[in-house]
């Protein structure tokens, strides 16, 4: 393995285990308006902030063009070296584009253009835009790729770490694809939801492990930042576990005692359940330990948060911070680093997910979400973290059904709140369905809220029967 550099990319560098290697060529591919200019851009500036000779070499887009989108970043590229080859392949000006190529000193001609740029004498990083012209140019695919290798082993040789654009074709199989050390594939897909994300595939890249395939990212005011979903370096991992209080003795003893650290609890059931109130609860009983919790809500404010805390539990927190999200623009990497962030700096002993539907509705696949809770979990487990996670049900009322999407897996413990009917009155009823690390309850109890005091649980249901119903009936007196 070679020297790495920084390639620029916030994020990117986390993926490729360290950055980019030094003196070689990389692809990046992606349709119009994918972020490859930005991308190439990006990269040159990092060159430049390190005191390394940058050279922008253009197929694509004039110098004026790509100045007024280096301003939208605050970039200035008066240190890049910008070499125009627009001009070349016009048309109007020359008879370039309508040679045949076929002849050594035509083919030797378009490669010399390059390769002997003065602008290139002593360069440490080059970015080639909008290559795919050559390729328009040379209608032969076998000239065409002796052109590119010849291009590319000359950037090689003279340990001239490269980054070439070029239009989008089969990911991995063009020409350019094989010659390169590193491919990289800027696209944008529609969720199911009809929200636009930007993706980065990490297609290849030779050099030791890395995390190969999709990850999301955006095009910010600073330019773009990669959001992998990538598991963390964790020094040191915990291995003794308390129990913890949920601050409700009743749902201690349902759940034989409490919380494991390092477990999920899963709260599930209809709107209205008291499923956040729960989970409220238990971030408070931390809060009153003294320890971090973190709140990511969805549905909510964080105004009307503190306001249920003043008015239902008559309690004022002090070390909870809470994190407003929805899916307008999010992903599961932006959030997945959102929490990485926070558990490095805030160190938070309890977290919640309120509700994990939102994370349902921005993912691309259900395969997808099951894969990013997996990664989640085991990270919250190394680190000792406590999840509180709640998750609405949307089935019929009539149909039992504890989970959607597949995620019951995610619990260590599961919790499921119902409504139900006993003597005409709609009443919440919660049961433990799960629990991993020992016994627990099987009994139904009533779930209060009591303003003031907080979450108040019933004795167990025993003269009821009924529960994977809608209504519960009086068995005798």
């Amino acid at each position: 393995m070679g020297e790495k550099i920084p390639s620029g990319i916030p994020g990117l560098d986390d993926i490729l285990n360290g950055g980019i290697e030094k003196g070689w060529c990389y692809l990046i591919k992606g349709g119009p308006g994918s972020g490859k200019t930005i991308f190439g851009l990006q990269f040159l500036m990092e060159g430049v902030r390190n005191g390394e000779k940058s050279v922008y070499i253009s197929f694509d887009e004039i110098r004026e063009e790509v100045e007024r989108q280096a301003e939208n970043f605050r970039w200035d590229l008066s240190e890049v070296h910008f070499v125009d080859k627009v001009s070349e392949m016009d048309i109007l000006s020359t008879d370039l584009p309508f040679l045949d190529y076929e002849s050594l000193a035509e083919i030797q001609s378009i490669i010399n253009s390059i390769v002997e740029l003065k602008e290139l004498k002593d360069a440490d990083r080059v970015f080639i835009d909008g290559i795919g012209i050559i390729r328009d140019m040379v209608k032969d695919p076998a000239i065409y790729r002796r052109i590119m290798s010849s291009i590319i082993n000359y950037f090689n040789r003279n340990k001239i770490t490269t980054m070439i654009s070029e239009e989008f074709t089969e990911i991995g199989r063009g020409v350019t694809s094989y010659l390169t050390s590193g491919e990289f594939v800027l696209d944008k897909v529609e969720r199911n939801d009809g929200g636009i994300l930007r993706t980065l595939d990490v297609v290849k890249f030779r050099s030791d492990y890395v995390h190969l395939g999709r990850h999301y990212f955006e095009i910010t005011p600073n330019g773009i930042v990669v959001y992998p979903i990538i598991p963390p370096k964790i020094s040191e991992k915990r291995r003794v576990r308390r129990q913890i209080s949920t601050g409700s003795k009743e749902l201690d003893k349902m759940l034989d005692g409490g919380i494991y650290e390092g477990s999920t609890l899963l709260i599930t059931g209809k709107t209205g359940v008291g499923k956040t109130n729960i989970g409220l609860q238990i971030l408070m009983e931390n809060d009153k330990r003294g320890e971090v919790g973190v709140l990511y809500v969805g549905d909510e404010t964080e105004d009307v948060i503190l306001k249920r805390y003043q008015e239902l539990f008559g309690y004022e927190p002090e070390k909870i911070v809470i994190r407003e999200f929805t899916s307008h623009e999010m992903s599961l990497g932006k959030f997945y680093n959102i929490f990485t962030k926070d558990f490095e700096e805030l160190k938070p002993t309890v977290i919640m997910v309120d509700p994990l539907n939102i994370l349902q509705r921005v993912s691309l696949s259900e395969n997808e979400l099951i894969r990013f809770l997996k990664i989640l979990k085991d990270v919250t487990h190394s680190l000792g973290l406590i999840t509180v996670a709640t998750y609405e049900v949307t089935k019929a009322a009539d149909v039992f059904h504890f989970t959607g999407a597949g995620v019951s897996f995610f619990a260590d413990y599961l919790l499921l709140g119902r409504h139900v009917e006993i003597d005409g009155e709609i009443q919440k009823i919660l049961t433990v369905v799960k629990n991993r690390f020992g016994d627990h309850e099987r009994m139904a109890r009533i779930l209060n809220f009591e303003r003031g005091v907080g979450v108040r649980i019933s004795e167990p249901l025993k003269r009821y029967t009924g529960l994977m119903g809608v209504s519960l009936t009086k068995k005798g007196n």
